[in-house]
């Protein structure tokens, strides 16, 4: 029995012909082939979109360095609009000055690039220097939009100034626009008073 050579029949077809065979052929084999772009597992959300290691960035403005900040490692989530940072250490400059108005580190960071929120985790110590004020934490949390600085609730937070003033308390806030902190829990230590 002669079998007949498919190839040579559907060359013998008017183009129009191998054309239409051709656009039905995909409308029928392309339903079967699908991929499914919206679903996204949680562990490919989990997984950063840039890692980038031994970071050095300077941001400045206007002429003018306003941030350096160096960290082991800072990982970006694009879809959460998130930096989580290990060993971060930072020098923050204002405009007025060319030395460091504030200098920080902490072994974890995570800053929320929506609305410029951050938290400061395993070790944190922060040093103002325009206030001669230093913070040190197990954890703290910005709060961009209040401008407000928080400590853990039930955890210590030590301040120490230049003038010798020493406080350890829970519970602590400070509002960066007032320019003024508090304890709402216990607190103890050695406050030197200001005199005029």
């Amino acid at each position: 029995m002669n079998v007949p050579d498919i190839s040579v029949m559907y060359r013998m077809l008017p183009r129009y012909v191998r054309n239409l065979v051709l656009l039905l052929t995909i409308l029928i084999v392309s339903p079967a082939c699908s991929f499914d772009y919206s679903s996204v597992s949680e562990a490919e959300t989990e997984r950063p979109d840039l890692v980038m290691q031994d970071v050095d960035y300077v941001r400045v403005k206007d002429g003018k360095i306003t941030l350096h900040m160096q960290a082991d490692q800072v990982d970006r989530f694009e879809q959460k609009r998130l930096l989580q940072v290990q060993n971060i250490r930072f020098e923050q400059f204002s405009k007025e000055n060319s030395s460091p108005e504030a200098v920080g580190s902490a072994g974890y960071a995570q800053f929320w690039t929506a609305t410029s929120d951050a938290s400061f985790a395993e070790g944190v110590r922060i040093t103002v220097n325009s206030e001669d004020l230093s913070v040190e934490a197990s954890t703290l949390q910005w709060n961009n939009g209040q401008k407000k600085l928080f400590g853990p609730q039930n955890d210590q937070v030590l301040l120490k100034r230049k003038d010798g003033s020493i406080l350890s308390g829970k519970g602590f806030s400070a509002d960066g626009r007032s320019r003024s902190w508090t304890f709402a829990g216990p607190v103890s230590g050695t406050y030197q008073e200001e005199t005029k």
